[in-house]
């Protein structure tokens, strides 16, 4: 059983953030205050199962669990409104106590196909996952068996299960005759997955060409017993420590060091990145720019003193082609207000210099007219004078 509460948690400026904030009480921007306070891991741990060297496929963070048990990371005060709001959508019969973070840097970045499902969760848990900032495609695949996962890989599906396939298909437990089923996850939506989801089905997020950032909280309830120390451990483990002892600080980045690391955020945001978009979005998209960009001459010349953050913002965005605007939208809002005060001030600079440059021009033209009218009149005069001289010569 899987619902999906569109545009619940909205973050970007949208008309689905407009309509979302009425069921935001606190009306805030959870995607800016994420990328804002976490800080993200990339675990490393040596895999039992593969006896390989693994890294996590995308960055990582885990708050709560159970308080008795060890290791445990407090729940930050800026993120409990988030758990209440949640909590209070889904109905009082609902509650969370362990959220797993991941951070979606890019396209590369995945999570192949698992289940939720765990023996300290319950029979029939509920799991809420919340996306927030550019939206991407979320699968599920019926099992016959989702355990032991026998191939988590991206190229086992009911998709594909012709011939040899089916037989590997049915060696890693998978129900070649339901096909996958495939949803797009946008910005701020919810979903719930209830009953015996877990039992029945995977679920990934697959690598997609040109997708932007993108986060994603879990939201899940570990329960006491005799397997939720364990449980607990594992998901430390694998979402923020790795093979590190608990007892040591493990790696770590805030978003804005990662984005460093990987080449700066004008670098990033000119790259061409974009969320993933139909064509008929993507043509929407292009048809917009255009427009914007036909007003972007005479929207210079409008006093930047006068103009809101918004006007400026879209000023930006319709001048700067090069700028993906979904990538944009998609920053923190503190990064997106540098990008833009840093473009004004170039602005600004190009203007100083134009406008002394025509300063220069026009007095150079003036002081070359006030010169070739000097010259003609003394020429003039020349030839007046040696007429009148010649008059009198013939006079004598």
């Amino acid at each position: 059983h899987v619902d999906i509460h569109r545009g619940l948690f909205a973050s970007k400026n949208t008309t689905a953030a407009t309509t979302a904030a009425t069921n935001n009480s606190n009306n805030i921007n959870w995607y800016d205050q994420l990328l804002s306070n976490v800080r993200w891991h990339r675990v490393k741990y040596k895999s039992s199962r593969f006896q390989k060297e693994c890294t996590t496929p995308c960055y990582t963070a885990f708050y709560g669990g159970r308080a008795e048990y060890s290791p445990y990371i407090a729940i930050p005060q800026w993120f409990q409104p988030l758990i209440d709001e949640v909590n209070s959508h889904l109905g009082d019969h609902v509650q969370f106590n362990a959220f797993l973070l991941r951070l979606y840097f890019d396209g590369n970045d995945e999570i192949a196909w698992h289940t939720d499902g765990r023996t300290f969760l319950g029979e029939k848990p509920i799991i809420a996952s919340l996306s927030l900032g550019c939206k991407a495609t979320f699968e599920m695949r019926r099992m016959t068996n989702v355990w032991p996962c026998v191939n988590g890989g991206n190229n086992i599906s009911s998709s594909n299960s012709t011939g040899n396939t089916k037989v590997a298909a049915a060696a890693a437990g998978v129900d070649a005759s339901t096909p996958i089923q495939s949803f797009t996850l946008h910005d701020g939506d919810l979903l719930v997955m209830r009953g015996n989801t877990q039992k029945h089905w995977h679920h990934r997020v697959p690598k997609e060409k040109g997708r932007g950032v993108r986060l994603n909280i879990n939201f899940r309830y570990v329960m006491p017993g005799q397997d939720a120390e364990r449980g607990q451990m594992t998901y430390y483990k694998y979402m923020v420590f790795g093979d590190v002892p608990i007892d040591q600080e493990p790696l770590s980045w805030t978003y804005d060091e990662i984005v460093s690391r990987k080449g700066g955020i004008m670098n990033f945001v000119q790259k061409g990145v974009k969320c993933h978009d139909s064509k008929r979005e993507q043509q929407q998209l292009a048809t917009r720019k255009r427009k914007e960009s036909s007003s972007c001459d005479s929207t210079n010349t409008t006093s930047s003193s006068g103009s809101s953050n918004e006007m400026d913002i879209q000023r930006y965005l319709a001048c700067e082609q090069s700028v993906d605007r979904e990538v944009f939208v998609s920053l923190p809002r503190d990064i997106r207000e540098e990008l833009v005060s840093q473009w004004k001030s170039l602005q600004n600079q190009q203007q100083s210099t134009t406008n002394t440059i025509s300063t220069l021009l026009s007095s150079s033209n003036s002081k070359r007219n006030e010169s070739i009218q000097h010259f003609a009149s003394r020429k003039k005069t020349k030839k007046n004078k040696g007429t009148i001289d010649s008059f009198f010569v013939k006079k004598r």
